[in-house]
């Protein structure tokens, strides 16, 4: 995997620490986010978005072009190791809890909108991180056959829907939750009620119908949502 160059996320959870408030957290890393933009070409992808649940966790979702040779140029940028010095050793992060790269599925879904912004400095919008285990990879490959239909019709059907695309999960120091194979699928809309549209509509319940007829077999699926900051870019 050393040498993979293809396009990939990567996603990466923080828990701060009790003294520092998130908007001390998010002034500090936007500095990081803003030198991505600037000196990263290939980091298409730099935002932090904030755990709906628990304003103290904070996912910062990174997408690189040209997948591990993008993430060790952004790596090392001067301004890494700021920000490092400046949030670790228990300053700031208390905690990382998840960390996963996932190389890109190729033509499913999409991964921006520039009709709709560009770059896309979008804050308080819904964004929802799915992890997908299978009951082995032929089933996975079934999901990902007949989701991809379904994709297509949401890029109409659905403007307020931004991002909709996935990877397949590959082995990383510190993977977790998800592990090697897994899938990791990224959603970003507008509100909560383009994502309920999305949920609700017909062709999105036949779709689970039609899985099932077919025996695909997911063995876990664990949606969790944030709300973006625009802080960063969700795309260029």
């Amino acid at each position: 995997m050393s040498n993979d160059n293809r396009p990939m996320i990567a996603v990466v959870e923080f828990e701060i620490t009790e003294t520092t408030t998130m908007s001390e957290w998010l002034d500090e890393w936007e500095k990081r986010a803003e030198d991505a933009y600037d000196f990263e070409p290939e980091t298409t992808a730099y935002e932090a978005a904030v755990h709906v649940e628990d304003e103290t966790r904070v996912l910062v979702y990174e997408r690189y072009e040209r997948g591990l040779a993008s993430l060790q140029t952004h790596m090392e940028r001067p301004s890494h190791k700021v920000i490092g010095e400046a949030m670790g050793a228990g300053r700031m992060i208390k905690n990382r809890s998840l960390v996963n790269i996932a190389f890109d599925v190729p033509d499913y879904g999409w991964w921006s909108r520039p009709d709709v912004a560009s770059p896309a400095t979008l804050a308080d919008h819904s964004f929802i991180l799915l992890g997908m285990k299978f009951a082995s990879p032929t089933h996975r490959a079934q999901f990902i056959t007949m989701s991809a239909e379904h994709a297509r019709y949401c890029a109409d059907a659905e403007p307020d829907t931004l991002v909709y695309a996935g990877g397949i999960v590959a082995d990383f120091p510190d993977s977790n939750p998800w592990a090697e194979g897994d899938l990791l699928f990224v959603m970003a809309c507008t509100d909560a009620a383009a994502v309920e549209k999305h949920a609700t509509d017909p062709n999105h319940v036949a779709l689970g119908e039609k899985l099932r007829k077919e025996g695909v077999e997911i063995t876990m699926a664990e949606p969790t949502q944030y709300r973006t900051t625009g802080r960063g870019f969700l795309w260029r």
